[in-house]
Formats: C-alpha cells, structure tokens, sequence
C-alpha cells in the first residue's frame, strides 16, 4: 500500500514541476520580449539588475522543488510538493515573482515594490508562530503561574473545577 502512496505522490510531483517549469518559462518570455521588444528605450542597468535581483530567489526554489522532488534515487518518491509549511511558502514566493515579473513589464519599474509582500508575510508568519507557541508552552511564566494559584483572581467555582481537574474526578456522564 505504501507504494502505490509513493507512486502517487511521484506522480503528482512530476506534473506539478513541469506545469512549474512550463509556467515560469511563459513568464519569464513575456517580460522578456514585452520589455525588450515592446518598451525598449526604458530598458536600463538598473531594470536588467532588478529582473535579476528579484527573479533569483525564485529561480533558486525552483531548483531546490526540482532537486527534492525529483530525487536521483530511483527507489525513492521524493518529497510531497503539496504539502504545508515551507513548501506553502515557496510555492508563495514563486507565484509573487510571477505576479510581479507581469507587472512590472505592463505597468513599470516602480512595481518591483509589490515583491516586498514577501519578508513582510515572511515575518507575520513567524510572529503568529512565535505567539502560538508562547500561548502553548506558557511564555516566560505566565500561564504556569496562572496553574500554580487556581485561586487567585479566579472565583470560588473555577478554583473547585481545577482543583477537580488536577485530582483527576472531572468525569462527566451523559
């Protein structure tokens, strides 16, 4: 059965990096010729240093999705590129390039900005994690002191219910 699992994920994985490698060859044309052909005399240093700049991070996860889901290991599956995580936010990193590469070629220079979007839901992501693990584990003490006095601050009732709680007699029947 895990086979047939494995085969399925390799699968998946092999459409998924060609419809990758098809897409960002489209887009990557686009900008190209539109920029090239079609807006000529606004083709600078800088602009060719930012296509470059900004593409490379992309390029770069290409390669990585492309390395770890395509193993050279023929035993192996490689890893699941649909995953959550990581993998969420490369493919996230690769699809504002995209977005960014067609409008900067449409619209102009000055949208290089919009990739911006990135470190900055990069750092909201590990601040909602960072916050989601100090409410688990208690911070810097701060819910371990609220379990250590049940009764301070709380009322009578609640203090009985923890007190239930910890000695293990909060059974309910239905």
């Amino acid at each position: 059965m895990a086979q047939k699992a494995a085969k399925a994920t390799a699968r998946r994985n092999e459409s998924s990096l060609n419809n990758l490698h098809l897409i960002s060859l489209a887009f990557n044309l686009f900008f190209i010729l539109y920029r090239f052909v079609y807006h000529y005399s606004s083709i600078t240093k800088a602009s060719i240093y930012c296509y470059i700049i900004f593409n490379a991070p992309a390029l770069g996860i290409q390669l990585y999705l492309e390395s770890i889901g395509r193993p050279k290991d023929a035993r192996k599956a490689g890893d699941d590129l649909g995953s959550s995580g990581m993998m969420e936010m490369m493919w996230d990193v690769i699809y504002v390039t995209w977005a960014c590469l067609t409008l900067v070629a449409v619209f102009g220079e000055s949208l290089w900005w919009l990739w911006a979007v990135i470190p900055v839901y990069g750092a909201y992501a590990a601040y909602t994690a960072a916050t989601g693990m100090r409410d688990t584990l208690g911070g810097l003490g701060g819910a371990a002191n609220d379990i250590a006095a049940p009764g301070a601050g709380g009322s009578k009732r609640q203090a009985k219910m923890e007190k239930r709680t910890s000695e293990g007699k909060n059974v309910r029947y239905r």
